[in-house]
C-alpha cells in the first residue's frame, strides 16, 4: 500500500510528503490559517485536474498531436451548508484544433482518470488512532459514525 505522510507544522499548516515530493497545506487567513498553501479540498480538486490532464496528454501523444501547451482548469463550487464540494468543472484547452473523433477520445480519456473513478466508486477508508501506544481503528463495519456531526470547514465560502 502506498503511503503519504502529513505532519503538523504550526496552526493549521501541514507538511505533506508524497513519494519524497514536498507539499504544504494550510487554511486561508479567514478560516484561522496562515494561507501558506492550498487547502486539503483544493489539493483534492487539483489532484483530479492533474489526473485528467495526464490522461488527456497520453491520448494526444497516442494520436501524435501537439500537447505541450495543454491546460486543464478546475472550477469548483462549495456547498457551505453541506460542508463539501458540490460540483467540479474541468476545462481542457488544447494548443491546436482536433477532429470530432479525437475530441471524443480526449473526453473519454478524461473520464478514465483513476481519481475520477475513486470519486465514482469510493474506496473503503479506515481511520486509525495511536495515542499513548494504544491503537483504535474506525471505519466501515468497525463501529462509530461514518461522518462527524460538525465537519470543520476547509475552504472559503464560494458564491
Amino acid at each position: 500500500m502506498a503511503r503519504i505522510t502529513v505532519k503538523h507544522r504550526h496552526g493549521q499548516s501541514f507538511d505533506i510528503q508524497v513519494r519524497g515530493y514536498p507539499l504544504v497545506s494550510d487554511e486561508p487567513v479567514t478560516l484561522g490559517g496562515d494561507d501558506e498553501g492550498p487547502t486539503p479540498t483544493e489539493l483534492m480538486v487539483a489532484g483530479l485536474a492533474a489526473c485528467a490532464a495526464d490522461e488527456v496528454v497520453k491520448c494526444l501523444m497516442d494520436a501524435a498531436l501537439t500537447y505541450d501547451l495543454t491546460e486543464i482548469g478546475a472550477d469548483f463550487a462549495w456547498d457551505a451548508g453541506g460542508r463539501r464540494v458540490a460540483s467540479i468543472r474541468l476545462s481542457v484547452t488544447l494548443p491546436e484544433e482536433i477532429n470530432e473523433n479525437t475530441r471524443q477520445k480526449v473526453m473519454m480519456a478524461m473520464l478514465s482518470c483513476p481519481a475520477r473513478k475513486m470519486l465514482s466508486e469510493p474506496p473503503n477508508v479506515e481511520y486509525e488512532l495511536k495515542a499513548g501506544g494504544i491503537p483504535s481503528l474506525m471505519g466501515p463495519g468497525l463501529g462509530g459514525s461514518s461522518w462527524p456531526d460538525e465537519a470543520p470547514p476547509d475552504v472559503d465560502a464560494q458564491d
